[in-house]
This record gives C-alpha cells, sequence and structure tokens, in this order.
C-alpha cells in the first residue's frame, strides 16, 4: 500500500543514508543532512530554499545556493518504505533514500531575509536545532552551540542581526524563539 507523503511528514531533522547514482553507483556515507521546517528547509549540501508539494512530487526552490545552479529543478518524488523517506528524481535519474533523526519539532518555524543590496538569507528552527544559510555558509546544529553563537544572532521586531550583518525580516513562519 502506498503512503502520501506530505508536507508535515517532513518536519524535522533528515540523514541520507543511501544515494543512488544514474551510473547506479551507491553512496553510503554518512554527512548530508536536510533540516526541513514548514516549508523552509536549509541542507548542508549548500542551499536553503522553501520546499512546495505538487501531489507526490516535492520541489526545492533555492533561495540561497553556494553552488552553480543545476540544469534542472531539484524535483523528487517521496514515498515511504517503512520509516525510510524514498526520493525519486523528477528531471535526473537519482534515489534517495533518508531517515529522520528522533527529537522534538516544536517549535518550528522560519525567518526568510534579506540583507545589504536584497542578499537572501534564512533561518530555520525545529526543535532545539537550527539551520542558517546566507551567501557565505550553510549551517545545521543545535541552538545554544558553539556554531549558533557564532553567528550572533539579535533579534529586534522585524530586524535581525545574524553573521555580522543587519537583515530585514521578509516573512515568517511558525515560531524561531523558544
Amino acid at each position: 500500500m502506498l503512503v502520501t507523503v506530505s508536507m508535515a511528514d517532513c518536519t524535522g531533522l533528515w540523514r541520507r543514508t543511501l544515494l543512488i547514482g544514474a551510473d547506479g553507483t551507491h553512496d553510503e556515507n554518512p554527512g548530508v543532512l536536510w533540516l526541513q521546517g514548514p516549508t523552509a528547509y536549509v541542507d548542508s549540501r549548500g542551499f536553503a530554499g522553501t520546499l512546495a508539494q505538487n501531489g507526490n512530487i516535492f520541489e526545492w526552490h533555492r533561495a540561497v545556493d553556494l553552488q552553480p545552479p543545476g540544469p534542472f529543478p531539484d524535483a523528487g518524488e517521496m514515498r515511504w518504505e517503512g520509516d525510510v523517506l524514498i526520493e525519486t528524481g523528477v528531471h535526473e535519474d537519482y534515489v534517495e533514500h533518508w531517515v529522520r533523526d528522533a527529537g522534538e519539532v516544536v517549535p518550528t518555524g522560519a525567518l526568510h531575509l534579506s540583507g545589504p543590496g536584497g542578499t537572501p538569507a534564512l533561518l530555520v528552527r525545529v526543535g532545539a536545532l537550527f539551520g542558517w544559510a546566507d551567501c557565505e555558509q550553510v549551517l545545521i546544529g543545535t541552538v545554544g552551540a558553539a556554531d549558533y553563537r557564532s553567528l550572533g544572532i539579535m533579534n529586534s521586531g522585524n530586524k535581525i542581526q545574524a553573521n555580522g550583518v543587519h537583515w530585514t525580516v521578509d516573512r515568517t513562519e511558525g515560531k524561531v524563539d523558544s
């Protein structure tokens, strides 16, 4: 029986356990993380943005991308196999297996930010975890830990200072503060 994946199912920290490439190679090396909030996400491979769903097809729209964009939209068909989320490429030939880490997912939220010259940034919060992405770096870690403290995040209304830059909050979703 096929169980439909919903956006709400995706909230949390995901670890990629398998990548099967177009040539059939298998990569089981740990290290790729994906932190998903209500719609906003941060991916340890160097990009962040919003996730959209159309049926069982999910598309990762990138607001911040430290790599040159690929030739195709980042879209995958999602399905469950037990507790494993299986993503199969729509425009490219790949399969990824994702497993969610245990842990609280509240508070959950995101701040969509713009800096000098309209430069985008994103702060995502899921439970005790955070994701940060700007034009210089992408981080996923624990709120209050060294990486988080190094950002020097200070929030004041629709303004935020983080990573030494003054940002304007363009859009919020959910709750970022604890």
